[in-house]
């Protein structure tokens, strides 16, 4: 068995490591939404059993952080988590990847290497992008996973090992069982458990928990004094699209905390993507249900938004006089 492209692969394979889990901070899923409630109390419930879970969601929404809580609460939690990207690695240095290989192999195989099979011995194995992975690996990962037996790349001894193994996909699960790019007995060995992550537009509410988190997180690694974001700032991350989900908030949020030398970060230290159109023109969010109480914030807020936090602008827009605008803001924050 022995990859298809000797020089290739030896050339990546000097350079390509799997990934261990050794994170600066536990794993958190941050939300308070009924959606993040459900998957809590899911990942409590499948932590204490073996089976396998697959996790599925759009990319960026945290499909790594709910399985290595899944590993933090199960009986494996003191052993390896080990994570691979199956996406990562082209064809032919995969299989080296999952399995290993002797010295020999291949061209540049000098050591013996061992396989994220054999590193997560006793612990975790999570794929994530289960769906990039060519199906005839999968035809070998499958085998490996139900037999909890496999060779090195090259080796004739059969290595036994007592593995967890977990899995994410951000693909359109019908589609790629439909193409082929997901094999059937694959995803039904996977699928015996199915935790669904929403994307971020589909639980806004969960949006200002997270930007406190990652304000906690950021504040601590860049040595800076903790910071806050303006009403108007969350306003506007409140009706961002966020396609790359919870990533890309992260992304955000760092972004304003090194930009930012102010203790509060105004909309200004957000990218053009998220303060989005500006002016009179730009479009309000306002959930249905909200009272006009409610709405009234939420329209004096996004406007003082769109225009950086100008409040002579902002009243001029809103008909208001500032002396009124400011009484206004004065209210909301006593009621805060």
């Amino acid at each position: 068995m022995k990859p298809e492209s000797n020089d290739i692969a030896a050339d990546v394979l000097t350079r390509a490591k799997p990934r261990r889990a050794s994170p600066p901070r536990e794993p958190k899923l941050v939300g308070e939404s009924h959606a993040i409630r459900e998957i809590q109390s899911a990942i409590s419930l499948v932590a204490k059993s073996p089976t396998a879970v697959l996790i599925t969601g759009e990319s960026g929404t945290g499909k790594e952080v709910v399985a290595r809580l899944i590993h933090a609460q199960s009986e494996r939690a003191g052993k390896p988590f080990i994570a691979v990207n199956c996406g990562a690695f082209p064809r032919e240095v995969i299989e080296n990847e999952l399995f290993g290989h002797v010295r020999g192999a291949f061209t540049g195989a000098l050591p013996k290497k061992a396989g994220c099979f054999e590193l997560a011995d006793g612990g975790t194995l999570f794929f994530d992008e289960l769906a990039e992975m060519h199906p005839d690996t999968q035809v070998k990962l499958l085998r490996a996973i139900e037999l909890k037996t496999f060779r090195r790349l090259g080796g004739d001894e059969d290595i036994t090992v007592d593995v967890r193994t977990l899995a994410a996909t951000n693909e359109d699960i019908s589609a790629a069982l439909k193409s082929g790019d997901l094999r059937e007995d694959l995803y039904y060995r996977f699928s015996v458990i199915e935790i669904f992550i929403p994307p971020l537009r589909e639980r806004r509410d969960d949006i200002p928990l997270l930007v406190e988190e990652f304000l906690e997180m950021f504040s601590g690694q860049y040595g800076k004094p903790r910071q806050r974001f303006s009403d108007g700032a969350i306003e506007l991350l409140l009706r961002a699209d966020w396609a790359g989900n919870v990533r890309e908030l992260k992304n955000v949020v760092e972004r304003a905390i090194v930009m930012c030398p102010d203790e509060t970060i105004e909309p200004k230290f957000l990218p053009e993507r998220i303060t989005g159109h500006r002016g009179s023109q730009s479009p309000i969010f306002i959930p249905f249900g909200t009272t006009l109480q409610a709405a009234e914030k939420a329209i004096i807020l996004q406007t003082l938004a769109s225009v950086q936090n100008n409040r002579s602008k902002a009243a001029k827009l809103l008909g208001l006089s500032r002396r009124a605008l400011l009484y206004k803001l004065q209210r909301f924050r006593e009621t805060a």
